[in-house]
């Protein structure tokens, strides 16, 4: 996934980021904490996993807004989580796309 593409295609050894790569959708689709993360991971991956999530109890629009104005203020940590995560989305788009 995200991790992977970072690791195996950009050539990222930074822990923090494929530590938050990993963990970048965990608060989004799970009952866990930003707080959890910051006990078991530490703060500095929870300040890139925080940068890279969106509030689920916003509309779509208003997050795809909000992600689009907080992107040039973003961490270089949570640009490359960030950028690894839509080029996954992109290429899994192409996998599940019928031919034709």
């Amino acid at each position: 996934g995200v991790a992977r593409i970072l690791a195996q295609e950009a050539g990222v050894t930074d822990t923090v980021v494929l530590q938050a790569a990993l963990l970048h959708d965990t608060v989004e689709d799970t009952d866990t904490t930003f707080l959890e993360i910051e006990e078991r991971f530490g703060a500095e991956v929870r300040r890139v996993v925080e940068e890279v999530t969106d509030d689920k109890a916003l509309p779509k629009m208003e997050r795809k807004r909000l992600q689009i104005e907080r992107a040039a203020g973003s961490s270089p940590r949570a640009k490359l989580v960030k950028l690894a995560d839509k080029l996954h989305n992109l290429r899994d788009l192409n996998r599940c796309t019928p031919a034709g």
